[in-house]
């Protein structure tokens, strides 16, 4: 019996067995260097639309990777953009070798249209999808292909950062504090990894993409996500690096960027999701790959005022219903594996289908955050910290974690931590360099809270970040500490 999810999922071209995706693309106009491999190792696939401003970055970071350009097909693929970007592109396919461009005839909506272009056309062993608007390290690809040679998987994830505006903050935190693996099941990924599962940092074998009918499907968000998730289901194991590849832009400029976060993009969310959920068996991946994007769109349409769904009941009323549409064979809870007390009293409202409760909630959250954000406001309770309560009828919710220092003195600084989370350890960490400048501290802990931590002898708190790691790779910094360090 066809249902009409199945026929959602045969319109936006989900099936692994077809081959309407191929059917659908369309023409492209096509030029290349003089010189291109035939057999290259790694096949870049860039989709492309009016990032005119970010093309020299990129492309300057693939034409001198150490691999060497004799390696690699770069494949710069085209949405018919209505800036400059072709004329950018231009001089790089003269100068440089193993350049391919292709103009695409009419638009395609998105970014899934150019990066399947590029995998009916790719011919390198491995692939790699960038982001017209990142870029790599210099070692990037031979980082990652070395990685799989060495391992015989399918699938390799590596180090990334995201840049805004110059600032670059962490963001595969798995990868980085796991370390190196390879052959490891994806049974055994803890729930964070699924956090971000991006193109970025990511080199599959083309093998597995081209066996397996692997495809992004044609809507414009969650094609991504659903298409880095099945690879990973078929590949079974993957092989993880910590090393530093990949820079992801978020600058606030950047116009490439959906700032509208609206109901299609729920729907189109909760339809991946779906399709995930009835396609693969229930274990331990799935689980944790469907709550952590779970909780991330209870976050976006429960929880944020400020989206291009504007936050009203009707709103509520409506994630609900779409909720038990698309995911309402769930045979788990996955509120488990949420971050934070406010996400997981939401989905208990939303269970109960209480929906004038979960409301009034968030109203009376949204003042209980400012109180405490704002003007320090919480309760102790044993020793873990709440926010204000307000009214004695309103679910408590917990901080995730405070810390505050209490003195420093000859290398030494004292501290409480209070958290219901498991804390495993003290960093610090330059400013500017956030991923590969991480030294572990070591601690003394003297009571269920207190803790002694040695600082380095030429330790600077204003290039220096020093932080307190928690088991689901969550961190956070210390009140006061600038204050007792400075004396």
């Amino acid at each position: 019996m066809i249902t009409a999810l199945d026929e959602e999922f045969e319109a936006y071209q989900y099936s692994l067995e077809s081959s309407v995706w191929q059917e659908s693309l369309p023409t492209f106009q096509f030029y290349a260097s003089e010189n291109v491999s035939s057999t290259p190792k790694v096949s870049v696939i860039i989709a492309n639309f009016n990032n005119e401003s970010y093309l020299n970055n990129m492309m300057d970071s693939l034409v001198q990777q150490t691999i060497g350009l004799e390696q690699l097909q770069i494949m710069f693929i085209d949405d018919k953009s209505t800036d400059d970007s072709l004329e950018i592109i231009r001089p790089y396919v003269e100068h440089y070798q193993s350049i391919e461009v292709y103009a695409l005839d009419q638009n395609t909506g998105g970014a899934h249209g150019p990066r399947n272009v590029g995998i009916l056309n790719a011919r390198g062993d491995y692939l790699v999808f960038l982001d017209a608007d990142d870029w790599y390290d210099l070692d990037a690809l031979r980082y990652l292909s070395q990685l799989l040679d060495a391992s015989g998987d399918d699938f390799a994830v590596s180090g990334l950062v995201q840049s805004r505006n110059g600032e670059i903050s962490l963001k595969s935190k798995p990868y980085f504090y796991d370390g190196d693996f390879k052959n490891r099941s994806i049974q055994d990924l803890p729930a964070e990894f699924y956090g971000w599962l991006g193109p970025q940092a990511i080199m599959l074998r083309r093998s597995l993409v081209i066996d397996n009918n692997l495809h992004f499907v044609n809507q414009r968000v969650a094609d991504d996500v659903t298409f880095f998730y099945e690879a990973m289901r078929f590949a079974k194991t993957i092989t993880q690096g910590k090393e530093l590849t990949t820079y992801l832009n978020r600058d606030a400029d950047n116009v490439s960027l959906s700032k509208s976060i609206n109901r299609q993009f729920m729907i189109s969310w909760l339809r991946a999701l779906s399709y995930i959920n009835l396609t693969f068996p229930d274990d331990v991946s799935k689980e944790r790959f469907l709550s952590r994007r779970i909780e991330w769109l209870i976050h976006d349409f429960c929880l944020k005022r400020d989206t291009g769904y504007k936050f009203s009941k009707n709103r509520l009323k409506d994630f609900k219903a779409q909720l038990d549409i698309y995911l309402g064979s769930l045979t788990f809870d996955p509120s488990p594996y949420f971050r934070n007390d406010f996400r997981k009293t939401a989905w208990q409202y939303l269970t109960k289908n209480d929906i004038l409760g979960l409301y009034r909630f968030i109203l009376l959250f949204s003042v209980r955050w400012v109180l405490n954000r704002k003007l320090g406001l919480k309760t102790r309770k044993g020793n873990l910290y709440y926010y204000p309560q307000l009214l004695p009828t309103l679910t408590e919710t917990r901080l995730d974690a405070y810390a505050e220092a209490v003195s420093y003195a000859d290398g030494k600084l004292k501290l409480n931590v209070f958290s219901y989370k498991k804390m495993v350890g003290f960093e610090i960490y330059d400013v500017k360099r956030p991923y590969d400048s991480r030294m572990q501290l070591s601690h003394q802990k003297d009571s269920e809270n207190e803790y002694q931590i040695t600082l380095p002898d030429d330790y600077d708190n204003n290039k220096k970040r020093f932080v307190v790691v928690f088991e689901d790779y969550s961190e956070m910094g210390v009140q006061g500490f600038r204050k007792v360090f400075i004396k």
